[in-house]
C-alpha cells in the first residue's frame, strides 16, 4: 500500500488527501486505485477512484515545473474517469491556487472549489507522490 498524498491549505489544514493507494499491473498499464478525501470548509466527501500511474507521474512533473517557475498554470491531475480534476495556478505572490472539481459518477452534479497552498509545500508533495508510486 502506498503512502498518502496531502494537499494542505496555507493554514495547515488537510483539504485533499489521496489515501489507500494501491497499484495493480496488467499487460500494458500500471493502474492506481485510491480513495480521495475532500474536507473543504462546510463540504466533506470521500470516494474511490482509479487512474493510470501516468496521471500521478504527470502531476509530479507539472508540480516540479511550477516549483521551478517553468510553468504558471496547468491541469495536473485529470484521470480517465474525470470525476476529480485539479488545476494549479502560480499566483504573483508565489502561492499556488488549486482549483478542484469533484463530480458524482453519473455527472449529474459537481462541486468546484479553490484553495491556496504554499509553494514551499511542493517538494513534500512530490516526495509523497514518489513514495505512493513506489
Amino acid at each position: 500500500m502506498g503512502e498518502d498524498i496531502l494537499f494542505k491549505s496555507t493554514d495547515g489544514v488537510d483539504v485533499i488527501k489521496f489515501e489507500n493507494i494501491k497499484l495493480k499491473f496488467d499487460d500494458d498499464l500500471k493502474w492506481v486505485f485510491f480513495d480521495i478525501v475532500v474536507d473543504f470548509e462546510f463540504f466533506k466527501a470521500q470516494t474511490s477512484l482509479e487512474s493510470e500511474e501516468f496521471d500521478f507521474l504527470n502531476m509530479k512533473k507539472c508540480l516540479q515545473k511550477l516549483y521551478n517557475n517553468e510553468w504558471k498554470s496547468f491541469v495536473a491531475f485529470n484521470p480517465l474517469e474525470e470525476r476529480f480534476v485539479m488545476q494549479f495556478d502560480l499566483q504573483e505572490d508565489g502561492q499556488i491556487k488549486v482549483h478542484s472539481k469533484l463530480c458524482n459518477p453519473m455527472f449529474t452534479g459537481k462541486f468546484e472549489f479553490d484553495f491556496i497552498i504554499d509553494r514551499a509545500s511542493v517538494p513534500r508533495i512530490i516526495k509523497e507522490i514518489d513514495a505512493a508510486m513506489a
